[in-house]
């Protein structure tokens, strides 16, 4: 490949932009491609393509569609000061390849042509008010435009675009002033936006391409092409043939995520048209409105969109929510929640791309195919070799990471007689270490490659995960020689200081910075696998957090266990296990029915299913049936202490994302006060309160601003025991004149006279050293000190200082 040949694949997403005849909708995020990362395209907020006037508002430059009317003899500078910049220009931006470009789509682009029809037309009779009207008429192949005549260009019989179906033509006009919206499902739709990955100008996707060996009589549900099969289709590698989309790289990315977004417009375009006009409303609100002689319900309630159905909606992401959780009552939580990347680097890709010019990161496509197998190989593993024993159950979620690989979050249910029931069975299935580069430098190669976080911190503050000159990860770790668990029940995985480490961008990294791994799954898959063990429900809510992200995305799967070695006589709990049913919980009256919107109000309120709800009939069978009766925890109270702990998950991580203390730690007192104020702030937003129930505790609310208050807790957050033996220690340190101090000080403090001292040294004398015994002094006491301190300099030598006075 000539070096002009490169220069244009490397550009191809620029000089697409520069002979593209519409501008994109939605926000691109240039600011992600920083560093030495691989290029990637990312689209935040609507995507939609539109196209603007013909001619461009006066002292304007022309863009887009404009660059093929306006001052064509300068067409080429205009393109390169639109789209490439002064900057580019001697540089990146080949004029020559602009040129052959523009001669060849002339020559054969049929969208080309009619917009220099337009140009001649307007040159000719520039007092015309020109209308361009991109006819959806085609040859008998389904595939060739028949190009308008210039009477049909100047027509000014064309209408507005509408969000129908139907209406696919696409109208310019001279100078509107405005930008008018392209529909997805408009043949045009495509070659507008990449006119070099579709030089002819052919068709795009349309509504009525049918299936291959189908004709329009054929008698089948699904006889017409989906958008999704489609964009599958001119995507597929073929053998002979060579596809312009699937090499032009940055351009492929960019295609790919317009793809998407057409996709999910059709699906959601599909819901809007084929379901009848829903809406949702209280059975009390709809009796109240027929009491008032109102009989027209189209008005009333909320329309009801999205139904659980549609993958990515709220509803799909709640109801896998509770199934997880589900999972979690009968199995108890989860054992193992496994990180598995992507690496671009696996051989398949590399053999795949051998004889091409491109990097794995232009072909996304085939690293999202390879992680799939990958991944259903990896669950296969754990489910059928028992890596680590018996699993009962797999539940998964695949993201994609802010730099476009593929990623999935998997948490392990295992069987009881494979659970971690202590801490010292750690060690040999998770490691946290550098391996001996001697005894298995394969393995050493690996965790060097992809188990090493970092480096970040003060050696490099630039680093992703460092958030408020701290590293979000909180890494590094501390040096720790036997495996344990902390006051919170998170693993503390061993990291013994064996002297073994690794060196990264001129930094030592040892054992503190390793992500815990498995040995045999990174060998094995050769990628970031990040191992913890869990004992909590924590992992759980982090897979589903995203139901709270709007549109994020997760695809979940719940994998049976399928032991070979099980006999006929044994039991299969997830087959015994009922499938899971949600009890909706209302007030009275409040329980939501969904109607149509031309439905008759009498018709809905009569519907026997309506009156009464799955919730209220649970309540009358306690109101018959003893039995049913065992089945309500009716003393609050009871409930309060035995579930507290469960009720308070999560308090303490939001304690500390509030603080940015990710060291910060509660004691019972202060993380029950906390739960029971947000129960009576819930309460509150329901038009009740804890003090309904007469031996329900009350949370006491000054607690809770002292809770708080970052300088307050910071100061109770000290470990007693540990200031105790400081204290000790710099006591017994005390000079003569020193204590004397201390104890006239301290005095003052235990009899709550107050004061003020002032004491006056020279530089080295051990003032500092002083009120750092009365700081331990008092804090081992449990109290509070706020240190403040006059200069930079003081302020770096005092701790838990907590303002500058000058």
């Amino acid at each position: 490949m000539d070096s002009k040949s490169k220069n244009f694949m490397k550009n191809i997403r620029r000089y697409n932009s520069m002979f593209s005849f519409t501008s994109m909708g939605g926000k691109i995020d240039y600011s992600i491609n920083k560093g030495n990362a691989p290029y990637i395209f990312r689209l935040g907020g609507q995507n939609y393509h539109s196209i603007g006037s013909l001619l461009p508002p006066n002292g304007s430059q022309p863009k887009f569609s404009q660059l093929y009317i306006y001052d064509t003899e300068n067409e080429n500078s205009n393109r390169q000061r639109c789209f490439g910049g002064e900057k580019h220009q001697s540089t990146s931006i080949d004029n020559y390849i602009i040129e052959d470009l523009k001669v060849m789509l002339d020559s054969n682009n049929v969208l080309v042509s009619s917009y220099r029809m337009v140009r001649d037309t307007f040159t000719k009779n520039p007092q015309v008010d020109l209308k361009l009207r991109i006819i959806g008429k085609r040859d008998r192949d389904g595939r060739t435009y028949n190009l308008p005549t210039a009477s049909e260009v100047a027509a000014l019989i064309v209408g507005d675009i509408s969000d129908s179906i139907e209406n696919r033509d696409i109208v310019v006009q001279t100078k509107s002033g405005f930008l008018q919206r392209i529909s997805e499902l408009h043949p045009s739709y495509l070659p507008l936006q990449y006119p070099l990955l579709f030089p002819y100008g052919d068709d795009g996707y349309n509504v009525d391409i049918l299936h291959r060996g189908v004709t329009s009589t054929t008698n089948s549900k699904r006889a017409k092409c989906t958008m999704r099969e489609f964009f599958a289709f001119r995507i597929q590698d073929r053998d002979h043939s060579f596809s312009l989309i699937l090499n032009s790289k940055r351009l492929f990315q960019q295609f790919l995520v317009d793809a998407y977004t057409m996709i999910e417009s059709e699906r959601l375009y599909y819901i809007r048209s084929q379901q009848h006009v829903l809406r949702c409303e209280s059975y009390e609100n709809l009796r109240n409105q027929k009491a008032q002689g109102i009989t027209n319900i189209s008005n009333i309630g909320q329309r009801v969109i999205l139904p659980s159905s549609f993958t990515g909606g709220a509803r799909y992401m709640l109801q896998n929510y509770l199934d997880a959780m589900s999972l979690c009552k009968w199995f108890g939580y989860p054992d193992f929640f496994i990180t598995f990347t992507c690496n671009p680097k696996w051989p398949e890709v590399r053999r795949f791309l051998k004889d091409t010019s491109l990097q794995p990161e232009d072909r996304p496509d085939i690293l999202c195919r390879l992680f799939k197998i990958k991944l259903d190989a990896f669950i296969k593993d754990l489910r059928e070799n028992h890596i680590f024993g018996i699993v009962q159950a797999v539940v998964y979620t695949i993201e994609f990471q802010k730099r476009g690989l593929p990623h999935s979050h998997i948490c392990l249910f295992m069987h009881s007689d494979y659970k971690l029931p202590t801490v010292e069975l750690i060690d040999p299935i998770i490691s946290a270490e550098i391996p001996n580069i001697d005894e298995d430098p394969e393995l050493f190669s690996l965790v060097n490659e992809f188990m090493i976080h970092g480096p970040c911190g003060a050696e490099n503050i630039n680093c992703p995960c460092m958030i408020d000159k701290k590293c979000s990860k909180n890494f590094a770790k501390q040096f720790c020689n036997h495996s344990s668990v902390d006051q919170n029940g998170f693993p503390l995985y061993r990291r013994r200081n064996d002297g073994h480490f690794v060196e990264k961008s001129d930094v030592k990294l040892d054992n503190r910075n390793v992500v815990p791994y498995n040995k045999y799954l990174l060998k094995r898959y050769q990628a970031h696998i990040n191992v913890e063990w869990c004992n909590q429900g924590s992992s759980i809510k982090y897979l589903f957090k995203y139901i709270n992200k709007g549109p994020g995305r997760a695809t979940v799967a719940v994998v049976r266990s399928n032991n070979d070695s099980d006999t006929n006589d044994a039991v299969d709990e997830i087959n015994e296990y009922p499938s899971v049913v949600r009890l909706p919980f209302h007030l009275p009256g409040q329980q939501q029915i969904v109607y149509g919107e031309d439905d008759d109000i009498d018709d809905v309120l009569d519907k026997p299913s309506v009156a009464s709800s799955m919730f209220t009939a649970w309540m009358e069978c306690n109101a018959v049936n003893r039995d049913a009766r065992k089945l309500t925890m009716s003393k609050p109270e009871v409930v309060w202490e035995n579930t507290w702990e469960y009720l308070a998950d999560g308090i303490l991580y939001n304690q500390r994302q509030r603080f940015k203390s990710p060291d910060l730690s509660l004691n019972e007192d202060q993380l029950k006060n906390l739960t029971l104020f947000e129960i009576e702030q819930v309460l509150l937003r329901n038009n009740s309160s804890l003090k309904n129930y007469k031996n329900m505790p009350f949370p006491d609310v000054d607690s809770v601003s002292s809770s708080n208050n970052r300088l307050i807790t910071e100061e109770l957050d000290y470990d007693i025991h540990v200031m105790k033996t400081e204290f000790d220690s710099m006591f017994l340190a005390l000079t003569d004149e020193q204590r004397h101090i201390f104890l006239d000080i301290m005095s003052a403090v235990k009899e709550n006279k107050g004061g003020v001292f002032f004491v006056y040294g020279y530089g080295g004398t051990g003032k500092t050293f002083l009120w750092k015994t009365i700081s331990a002094a008092i804090r081992c006491d449990g109290n509070i000190v706020l240190n403040v301190a006059s200069s930079g300099i003081a302020s770096l030598l005092l701790p838990g200082v907590t303002s500058l006075a000058y």
